[in-house]
């Protein structure tokens, strides 16, 4: 998986820069036609897939069935042709939030234009809306906790404290949203530590290398680890996956929510062995080989946490 996203990444600039070679180098066409797609948003049938919160930063587009471009958004780019054509918009991540691994999401389904009409020297404005993939597609969920009914995560051994549901100001609010999970530090505190209360075994349904994925929105003023929690041959291991950086470092309780897709399938398909798997959460940075304790983490410090819409996605 994650060699295939590295292509995907060098991929997207090569396309890039082979979408804006000389038009005249193209069927004869010396005046290209423009798209321009400011964003893409999602709809989630919520009693199935939860929120629809995102974070697309990239649109993938075809023409015809071939590729066009990757383009970060906001964007306006060329296209080559002219009349009635097909138009498909896929919806971009940064897989781990790392602009360098960049690639269609494999859980969103395409937007499809069909016959949309491009006109030389003049800009087609799109507003693509994306979904899931239907369960009939193979997209399965694994694990979801958005907290409205109760809390899917319990502290570990080693944790200094539990996370607790919240409501009002400082949760994450939409139609169906009210209640989110908080962790707090007090100064001088060490470590929380979280995993999931359940037990994934979604790794025995996979064929072969197909993606799993964890979805989060977190609220943070403290760097975190998600991670994974495997039993095999006996043995419980807690493995480390993604540093995730705050959110808010300017106010004291932090207010600015993000979306992150975290590619777990790597590690799972190493261990398809495991008896089981658990997603985690921890403030313990010193399990990384290059821990350095983060400039703005001050030891008198409050530390918050904030999480909700979790949800691990697989396909069959």
């Amino acid at each position: 998986m994650i060699r295939k996203f590295t292509f995907l990444a060098l991929g997207c600039a090569l396309i890039f820069s082979l979408s804006t070679v000389s038009c005249k180098k193209f069927s004869g066409q010396s005046v290209p036609a423009y798209i321009r797609i400011d964003s893409i948003s999602v709809e989630s049938d919520y009693y199935i897939y939860g929120a629809n919160t995102s974070n697309i930063t990239d649109a993938w587009v075809y023409v015809d069935g071939q590729i066009i471009g990757c383009y970060e958004l906001p964007a306006t780019f060329p296209v080559l042709k002219k009349g009635l054509h097909n138009v498909t918009v896929y919806g971009g991540i940064c897989m781990d939030g790392r602009g360098a691994a960049r690639g269609p999401y494999s859980f969103y389904k395409p937007h499809v234009y069909e016959n949309l009409n491009l006109v030389e020297d003049s800009i087609v404005k799109l507003n693509p809306v994306v979904t899931y993939y239907p369960i009939n597609e193979g997209v399965m969920v694994g694990w979801m906790e958005d907290f409205e009914t109760g809390n899917g995560l319990a502290p570990l051994s080693q944790s200094d404290t539990s996370l607790f549901r919240i409501s009002g100001n400082e949760a994450w609010h939409s139609v169906n949203s009210f209640y989110s999970g908080k962790v707090v530090l007090p100064p001088d505190s060490l470590d929380f530590a979280v995993a999931s209360s359940d037990e994934l075994t979604c790794h025995t349904n996979l064929m072969g290398e197909k993606p799993l994925f964890l979805e989060m929105d977190y609220n943070t003023n403290d760097t975190i680890f998600v991670g994974i929690i495997y039993k095999e041959n006996y043995t419980v291991v807690q493995w480390p996956m993604v540093k995730v950086l705050p959110t808010d470092t300017q106010h004291d309780v932090p207010q600015k929510w993000k979306k992150i897709y975290i590619n777990l399938g790597t590690l799972m398909h190493e261990h398809e062995s495991a008896d089981y798997f658990k997603v985690y959460f921890t403030s313990d940075l010193s399990l990384a080989a290059d821990y350095e304790q983060p400039d703005y983490v001050h030891p008198h410090k409050w530390r918050y946490y904030y999480f909700d819409n979790l949800k691990v996605l697989y396909r069959q």
